[in-house]
């Protein structure tokens, strides 16, 4: 088998903690991301999903090289991130590009698109002014937008016409990896629906790999080839997308999956029920992440005695993926099957 595009090995990233309310006083680091291993396919989409502050967006900063991590290792084809000095080489900056949620603050105001779409072509390849706007006008028809849009600035298009914009220029480079943060989640509804489909078109045409960082699962779902669940700095699941939206084998999947909104009320109500077994009143994830110990044990309904002292190893499922929960580890009651096909699990 060939190797990954993307490969990330025992990844930890840690930021350093603030001043208290006294000026002697510091705050204790945050460790936003622990030991976490995942890789991408040339070509494939691979949807990180978890709760806002779950660490997920720092992961994909590391991957762009806009933080630096304190352990573990990136690396994208030939290039090892981790290696990289202050100034990150040209190439990488070509073969990695970024969509970020926010359509209006990833876009200078104050240049017309033409110029927003021709800046990466003029870095990357040398373009001259006369071809630079024949390929801008390319791209943006691409992404569905007409040739007469390069001479208008920002404000002047909708939501979703920016965020097509923010695509056009991402394409400029032709990069091998975009690494796609919340893309949809400011956008309505049916706006969001037309970026996707935009998005799942253009990957079968230039056959780029995508790493999808999103909150919403039912998004995440019909992107994304593999899914991998992130809780509170760790990787608790990863599997392929259907499999585990249907047969989920980790408590934390099974509450995203039961968060979820269904139009037939039955199934809601079926849903809001287990949803509510699945928690046990604390908010989420807050404060400091555990240097040991399952970071859902708190909120498992599952919880045991070694949950809270050591963080599970991952074990195979029946779907091809990974899980990492000691209700496979310590019995067996589960050994890698979905939560569904036994029922309840004693505490």
């Amino acid at each position: 088998m060939s190797e990954p595009l993307l490969k990330i090995d025992d990844l930890t990233i840690v930021f350093p903690g603030g001043r208290g309310a006294l000026p002697w006083h510091k705050l204790p680091d945050v460790r936003a991301v622990q030991h976490v291993s995942l890789s991408i396919e040339r070509g494939e989409t691979l949807g990180l999903v978890g709760e806002s502050g779950s660490g997920k967006t720092t992961i994909g900063r590391a991957v762009l090289k806009f933080i630096d991590p304190v352990g573990g290792t990136i690396r994208l084809g030939e290039f090892d991130v981790s290696q990289f000095g202050r100034a990150v080489p040209k190439p990488y900056r070509k073969a990695v590009q970024v969509v970020f949620q926010d359509p209006v603050g990833s876009l200078n105001p104050s240049m017309l698109v033409g110029e927003i779409i021709g800046e990466p072509l003029k870095i990357h390849f040398g373009m001259d002014a006369a071809t630079r706007k024949q390929r801008a006008e390319e791209l943006l028809e691409q992404v569905g937008l007409q040739r007469h849009h390069l001479d208008r600035y920002p404000y002047e298009f909708s939501g979703g016409q920016r965020q097509r914009i923010a695509v056009a220029r991402a394409l400029a480079t032709e990069p091998d990896l975009l690494v796609l943060d919340e893309p949809v989640s400011a956008l309505d509804v049916s706006t969001q629906s037309q970026v996707i489909n935009l998005l799942e078109r253009l990957q079968r045409e230039t056959g780029a790999a995508y790493l999808f960082i999103a909150h919403d699962l039912a998004v995440v779902r019909h992107v994304c080839q593999r899914i991998s669940v992130m809780y509170h700095s760790r990787i608790v699941e990863t599997g392929p997308s259907d499999l585990i939206c249907e047969e989920p084998t980790h408590p934390y999947t099974e509450l995203l999956i039961a968060s979820i909104p269904d139009p037939d009320p039955a199934v809601q109500a079926a849903k809001t029920v287990r949803r509510r077994e699945l928690t046990l009143g604390i908010a989420g994830a807050t404060g400091n992440a555990p240097e040991d110990g399952c970071p859902f044990a708190e909120r498992c309904p599952h919880a045991m005695d070694v949950c809270t002292t050591s963080f599970p190893e991952f074990v195979p499922t029946i779907h091809g993926g990974e899980v990492a929960c000691h209700l496979h580890t310590s019995g067996p009651e589960l050994n890698g099957r979905p939560l569904s096909e036994i029922g309840a699990v004693p505490n």
